[in-house]
């Protein structure tokens, strides 16, 4: 067995690990950037030359600047055969940016965020709907970059200035001021987890540098949203955060298809997430 693993890091300690597993499962893998991907008559090539059929399973990881459309690939790995992992999930919902999940929380019923969301909208609008302080993000940063509370209309305003600047899609949720949330990875047919985060002193964000991380296996209402969002969707591999908030209910706040999971591995050493994601693709080949 041979798998293409797409990435732009292919020293950062997912693909490491990735590449470790691999080879302890007597499987080749091979690192592709996705800058070197081309199309070329009816294939993708790797580095230009290497045609993208010659594998026999794909992982896609994030990629900061590619400009390659994902479903390109998904696409492709259908026509051909090829195994990659969270297919289905990538054909029936292609684009996943922040906004987007929201919707396909609530379309499958899913307790999330409360969300509000329109090209034209008012700080007064906003205020009245979410309540104050409200959550402004842009919907496709990760890693809790170009995530703002806004307390003010002034606030507001700076952020709808520098959102008109930077013409990114933007959405804004309710504030759940609870400090701590959760991580639960999803791999296969199983919910592994949560870890616990908690926001350095004086903070809110929890997916920060000085957040500390603890087990939190007593969490059951986190490990039951991530199984009924695993029932709802076609996904194989995800992180999900979680929050519990002020009621005792457990909301999702986002998915990440080509999650981390170092810190995970750190609090949950046990389970190694990438041994498990090779196995997936193993039993599958």
């Amino acid at each position: 067995m041979h798998i293409c693993t797409i990435t732009d890091s292919p020293k950062s300690y997912a693909s490491q690990k990735l590449a470790e597993e691999a080879h302890a499962n007597n499987i080749k893998l091979t690192f592709a950037p996705w800058k070197t991907l081309s199309f070329t008559k009816d294939a993708i090539l790797l580095k230009k030359k290497v045609p993208l059929k010659n594998f026999d399973a794909v992982i896609l990881r994030s990629s900061k600047s590619s400009l390659t459309p994902t479903i390109l690939i998904v696409e492709y790995c259908k026509h051909n055969n090829i195994r990659l992992l969270n297919e289905k999930f990538y054909l029936r919902y292609q684009t996943v940016n922040k906004l987007r999940q929201q919707f396909i929380f609530q379309l499958n019923k899913i307790p999330c965020l409360k969300t509000s969301y329109s090209e034209d909208t008012s700080f007064s609008f906003l205020k009245k709907e979410l309540g104050l302080p409200f959550i402004a993000k842009f919907a496709n940063r990760s890693l809790g970059r170009q995530v703002f509370k806004i307390t003010s209309k002034e606030e507001f305003e700076q952020f709808i200035k520098r959102q008109k600047g930077s013409k990114q899609l933007c959405l804004f949720q309710k504030f759940y001021p609870a400090g701590i949330d959760y991580r639960v990875f999803i791999v296969g047919e199983r919910a592994f987890g949560p870890v616990r985060r908690l926001a350095p002193k004086g903070e809110w964000k929890t997916n920060m540098h000085g957040s500390s991380h603890q087990r939190a296996e007593e969490e059951k209402r986190v490990v039951e949203l991530a199984k009924l969002f695993l029932e709802k969707t076609d996904i194989e591999f995800a992180g999900l955060d979680i929050l519990v908030d002020s009621s005792g209910k457990a909301r999702l706040i986002e998915i990440n298809t080509m999650a981390c999971f170092s810190v995970f591995d750190e609090v949950f050493p046990e389970i190694n997430i990438a041994k498990k994601t090779i196995e997936l693709l193993k039993r599958s080949y």
